[in-house]
């Protein structure tokens, strides 16, 4: 144990400098291994302006390591009998209707939880600016309904946190309390995790300041998050908890996992984990990658088995060509359990190993230039691992920050190669109006001020953006990094994101905007045109036909 621990603090050098490279203003850190807490570590801020630094106890939002305690609350309505994991949402859910006949009749709560329904992701539509929301929870269904199917049912994996949306609507309806209420009564107040918790309180004492980073590494202070219970994602990212709470958490994970799968049985005396045998279990495999072995989804887990790329369902596959091999140089193949979090101003991992009853957690409170959590994670496992063959992280650190600050500029570079210049442009006002998704609960609205057209969200003229022609009638409304920033957006470096295209109707009237706000869906998603000067001739009911039309396809 000695030696280990001797490992984990030679790092301390080497977990400043990926924080200070990557801009992140505050971390904590801590490390299980044989069940105890042999480490924590924590470094610079948790109130960059009080210069308050973080401890072990400090709670971060901990953003998508919320799905394992989502996951874990279905296990326990499912043991209670109170559903199966194969019966169809539909029969639990009686207003769950999809476009796609196969997902509406056959999809259970197994599949959306282990992203393999084949269903666009969408999450540009309900994430707003500053961590806050665009919808309310009671339009998740609403929105589930028309998710375009891009993959064939239970083929391939698709990462969505939708499935978890709908998850926390399921857990209110068969348990008849909301899902931070349940969560907290049925597996934190009994795991003694007083540190985790799923709704704001200025009670709350120890709590990490938010924050993105600025192109040159300055921390930008921005609003906390604003999903908690009774939010729409709560259950896919609404948990808030400390490192102490966290491996705390993970060593009765791993002791009742290993219980029940010794025992064959779904539940273990003085544990309120069940069914961790179905939980922690492959249920669809993920792309392949440059390992033969394991990598697969779990519900709330991704599992792989060393010697493999981790790091999955982070940020820095954004920055690097590929991830690298975690563990190439260890005697025997180890399986990791691990996810990774991201939401606006916070970032986190978290590493499983249950053959050592080891357990790696990094909170950090920033969306920094490239993902710090995942590599400080990963660095951190390799330590513990005693890797002959580690990586270098802090190279990787680097490398991906540099990539990083330059997608930007390339965005601009690749917009103005595409463009073609000197099109003609109609009158503004031929675009100004409201456009909407095929279900009405989403739009934007375009409008005309000082001669320069604009865009906003949800009637959200307090957070407008300025559309720039770019050819035809398509706009771009790209910002700078920096801009991105200031503004609390989630860092797309997708170029094609930045493009509006306008589209008419057989009259020549503008009626419709295409934008690509899905990677999943290359040729974008339409909205029609309910308001505006150019329907005059059309019919205002387009889009509420066009839904019932929609609806009624088999996909």
């Amino acid at each position: 144990m000695r030696g280990v621990v001797d490992r984990l603090k030679a790092l301390s050098p080497v977990i400043a400098e990926i924080c200070r490279i990557s801009g992140t203003p505050g971390a904590s850190i801590g490390v299980l291994h044989d069940g105890e807490i042999i480490f924590t570590h924590n470094y610079g801020f948790r109130d960059v302006e009080a210069k308050i630094p973080p401890d072990e106890h400090t709670i971060y939002h901990i953003a998508s390591l919320s799905k394992s305690f989502t996951a874990a609350s279905m296990g326990i309505l499912v043991e209670e009998g109170k559903m199966a994991w194969d019966t169809p949402v539909h029969k639990i859910l009686p207003d769950f209707k999809q476009i796609n006949a196969t997902v509406n009749d056959k999809a259970t709560m197994l599949d959306f939880m282990s992203h393999r329904t084949g269903l666009a992701p969408k999450n540009m539509l309900w994430l707003s600016e500053y961590a806050g929301v665009d919808l309310q929870r009671n339009e998740t269904l609403m929105m589930v309904s028309y998710l375009e199917h891009v993959f064939d049912f239970r083929t391939q994996w698709l990462y969505s946190n939708w499935g978890y949306a709908v998850a926390d609507l399921i857990i209110q309806r068969l348990s008849g309390q909301s899902w931070g209420s349940f969560l907290t009564e049925r597996i934190l107040k009994p795991l003694g995790l007083n540190r985790t918790i799923t709704e704001h309180s200025p009670k709350i004492q120890n709590v990490a300041k938010a924050y993105m980073t600025l192109t040159d590494g300055t921390p930008y202070h921005l609003p906390r998050p604003s999903v908690e219970d009774g939010v729409i994602m709560e259950g896919a990212v609404g948990v808030q908890s400390s490192v102490v709470d966290l491996l705390g958490y993970a060593q009765k994970l791993m002791d009742t996992a290993d219980d029940q799968l010794s025992n064959n049985t779904t539940s273990t005396d003085g544990s309120p984990l069940e069914q961790l045998p179905i939980i922690l279990q492959n249920h669809i495999s993920l792309s392949p990658g440059p390992s033969e072995l394991e990598r697969s989804y779990a519900l709330g887990w991704i599992r792989t088995v060393l010697p493999g790329p981790l790091g999955t369902v982070g940020l820095n596959p954004m920055y690097v060509d590929a991830m690298p091999l975690a563990g190439k140089g260890l005697k025997e193949p180890k399986m990791v359990y691990h996810h990774q979090g991201s939401l606006i101003d916070f970032l986190s991992s978290i590493h499983l190993v249950p053959s050592l009853r080891t357990a790696v957690v990094v909170l950090t409170n920033s969306m920094s230039i490239n993902d710090a959590a995942d590599w400080l994670g990963q660095l951190i496992l390799e330590a513990v691992l005693d890797n002959p063959e580690p990586n270098d992280y802090l190279k990787l650190a680097q490398d991906s920050v540099s990539v990083s600050k330059s997608l930007w500029p390339k965005m601009a570079e690749e917009l103005e190669h595409t463009r073609i210049p000197n099109t003609p442009v109609r009158e503004l006002c031929e675009y100004a109006g409201s456009y909407y998704n095929i279900v009405k609960n989403w739009h934007m609205e375009i409008w005309i001020e000082q001669d320069v057209l604009h865009m906003c969200h949800q009637d959200n003229r307090k957070k407008p953006y300025q559309l720039k022609h770019y050819n035809f009638d398509t706009f771009s409304w790209l910002l700078t990094r920096n801009e991105t920033v200031k503004r609390g957006l989630f860092p797309v470096t997708n170029a094609e994101y930045y493009l509006l295209a306008f589209g008419q109707n057989k009259n020549r009237q503008i009626d419709k905007v295409t934008w690509k706000h899905d990677p999943s869906v290359p040729e974008g998603e339409t909205f029609m045109r309910l308001s505006g000067p150019a329907i005059k001739n059309g019919d205002p009911g387009l889009a509420s036909k066009g839904t019932q039309n929609l609806l009624r396809a088999d996909g």
